[in-house]
């Protein structure tokens, strides 16, 4: 009797033991017939390159619409990895095990980048790597060098995303795929499009006059995985009286030393701008044809990103002038002459088009905010094509 419980117990072991290895061989990418899928991307709100003017629209892949490098990751229906691609390859060898497809573009491309793709194991290992910032500075997303250098960000290799999660269907009965997938920009983008001031059509400041010295950004998330979810590093967390990405001094002069954040700032300015300062003819500083724009990573409501006009405000011409800050809240339905979904929220793939007209005193610290009587502004949003957002300071 002992015996035969014996034997059974040994048989129910083995076919346990024959169970978990068949369940470990729908996870190995070594298992299923060999296939080719023909891969083919496609952007989403492509936009063009242009060195003075804000970009414009276009169709073909040239700008902000440039794919460099891409990793491709191939994964089954239980989300693990099948095959990952770094080749940057548009035919890619893998098996009739994959149902799923990510795609990481304008990554940094390094050995070292290469590596923690070919290390992914799953779809969350994959969407957990991470894009940084500061190499928006490079031509083609692939080194940061250039991040301590003012006004540097290029629009020609901005990091992407794309997926398809429903594909290979054709798998069933054939060993080829084709599938397209469409990629989404990971970052958003501010452009201040439109800067004039109209103090003399004021009571409170009628003989006022600005002079701005620099356009900077503030309380940015510099890193973002590419499942979407943008982070600051702790060096860029604001403190104090001035903003981490803020390069001039009480005086608007340059700092002796730029820091790593100078990417995102313009620089000295000595821009007077022209005009009388009445509403019908405000004081012009920048046009569309003259803009600053900056690439950032999406941003929640808490301690919300703001693009920041500095300056030397005057109260009257025999006044020697106080360095100010208008410290603008981007996409702020409180601030803006026009109605604001998602108030204070940053959504990638998306442009926040900004137009100040400057009407009052600014704040002596960009961690203030100033109130909207203080500026008038218009903000426009839409999924990179112009978004225009408008404001009124005053």
């Amino acid at each position: 009797m002992n015996k035969n419980y014996l034997l059974i117990a040994v048989l129910m072991s083995i076919g346990m033991m024959t169970s978990c290895s068949s369940s470990d061989t729908e996870g190995n990418p070594t298992v299923g017939n060999p296939a080719v899928v023909n891969l083919n991307l496609g952007i989403k709100g492509t936009r063009a390159s242009s060195a003075s003017a804000l970009p414009t629209s276009s169709n073909t892949l040239t700008g902000e619409g440039t794919v460099n490098a891409f990793m491709s990751g191939l994964f089954d229906a239980n989300s693990s990895t099948v095959t990952i691609n770094t080749a940057s390859a548009t035919s890619i060898t893998t098996t009739t095990q994959a149902r799923k497809i990510y795609v990481a573009a304008n990554t940094v491309n390094s050995d070292a980048d290469k590596a923690l793709f070919a290390a992914c194991t799953s779809t969350t290992d994959f969407l957990g790597l991470k894009a940084d910032l500061s190499y928006t500075t490079s031509d083609k997303g692939k080194d940061n060098s250039a991040r301590n250098t003012v006004n540097s960000q290029q629009m020609t290799g901005l990091p992407m995303f794309g997926k398809d999660e429903n594909c290979f269907a054709s798998f069933a009965t054939s060993n080829t795929s084709s599938v397209t997938v469409n990629l989404s920009r990971l970052v958003a983008r501010i452009d201040l499009n439109s800067l004039k001031s109209a103090f003399a059509s004021t009571t409170t400041y009628p003989n006022a006059s600005f002079t701005v010295h620099e356009i900077f950004m503030y309380n940015v998330n510099d890193v973002c995985t590419y499942g979407g979810t943008a982070s600051q590093n702790a060096a860029l967390t604001e403190s104090g009286t001035t903003g981490k990405c803020e390069q001039t001094d009480a005086h608007g002069i340059i700092n002796a030393s730029l820091t790593n954040y100078a990417y995102l700032s313009s620089g000295a300015l000595t821009n007077a701008g022209t005009g009388t300062g009445t509403d019908a003819d405000p004081v012009v500083y920048l046009t569309s044809t003259t803009p600053y724009y900056f690439y950032v990573f999406p941003h929640s409501s808490t301690n919300p990103t703001k693009l920041v006009i500095k300056g030397l405000f005057k109260t009257s011409s025999g006044d020697a002038g106080t360095e100010l800050y208008y410290p603008i809240i981007i996409n702020d339905a409180a601030m803006s002459t026009n109605s604001i979904t998602n108030s204070d929220v940053l959504t990638a793939n998306n442009i926040y088009q900004v137009s100040v007209t400057l009407k009052g005193r600014g704040v002596t610290d960009p961690s203030q905010n100033i109130t909207p009587a203080t500026a008038t502004v218009n903000f426009a949003v839409t999924g990179w094509t112009a978004n225009p957002q408008t404001v009124v300071i005053q």
